[in-house]
């Protein structure tokens, strides 16, 4: 059986099938596969460097904890031997006094007591008690001339400061005015019609009282002109007393200046 007649009018156009349809293709990107393995190259060395770092900084600080331990060990075991060092030094000077301590003859004790006790009381730092006398000086009730002058009716500084020497050298081993002990450095000076001592104000009547033998005493006072023309103006009386007490210096003075004998500063 023949075939049905063409209704093409152009027999002779190549025939195209019918299912086959066709599809513009997208553009296929060059190089793309390479970049991206080009990226993870470089992270990975930039990773690598990084812990690379991170270990060298791990080592360096370790290295330099342990030098500053060492370094502290080594000045520890200076010190250590500095002073087992000076305590060897100190021990041998120990055992060198206590050697020269068992060879220094012994001094009795109570020879030092006593000489303690004189030296306390040349200083005053101690009470004297014993025999002595006692002189009051008392000012004038009145006048003794016409016209007198008011001064000349107090009992004055110097009249005390003359009286005290007078004992001393006559022997007096302590002396008092009015109850303040009389030293080296006692100051006595007169203030109106009082006298300060020791920096103690005190009136009239002033008693000065002293221990020693009151023979020798009584009759330094008795002897002495000044005494005598003082007792026309003012009253001065002077007395044996059986018991005379002399207490201690009330206050310590201060001498900074002051060394012992044989000592160089």
């Amino acid at each position: 059986m023949a075939d049905p007649p063409s209704l093409d009018p152009s027999p002779n156009r190549p025939r195209t099938p019918a299912a086959v349809s066709w599809r513009p293709r997208a553009p296929v990107a060059q190089g793309s596969a390479p970049v991206a393995g080009g990226w993870v190259w470089v992270i990975a060395v930039l990773a690598g460097l990084l812990g690379f770092w991170v270990v060298q900084q791990w080592r360096l600080q370790t290295l330099l904890q342990q030098t500053a331990a060492a370094q502290e060990a080594r000045m520890l075991a200076q010190l250590v031997q500095s002073s087992l060092a000076r305590d060897a030094v100190l021990a041998a000077r120990l055992s060198t006094l206590r050697q020269d301590a068992a060879n220094t003859p012994s001094v009795p004790l109570a020879g030092l007591r006593q000489r303690l006790r004189a030296a306390q009381g040349q200083a005053g730092l101690g009470s004297v008690t014993g025999v002595g006398v006692t002189v009051v000086l008392h000012d004038a009730a009145g006048p003794a001339f016409p016209g007198e002058p008011a001064e000349l009716q107090l009992v004055h500084d110097q009249y005390v400061l003359h009286i005290v020497g007078l004992l001393s050298a006559a022997g007096a081993q302590a002396v008092s005015i009015a109850g303040q002990r009389y030293v080296s450095t006692t100051a006595i000076y007169c203030a109106g019609p009082t006298i300060s001592v020791n920096g103690v104000t005190s009136g009239s009547p002033f008693v000065v009282q002293a221990v020693g033998r009151p023979t020798a005493l009584l009759a330094a006072l008795a002897s002495d002109p000044d005494v005598q023309g003082w007792s026309q103006l003012v009253s001065i009386q002077f007395h044996a007393t059986a018991v005379v007490r002399v207490a201690a210096l009330a206050t310590v003075p201060d001498l900074p200046w002051l060394t012992p004998t044989g000592h160089r500063g």
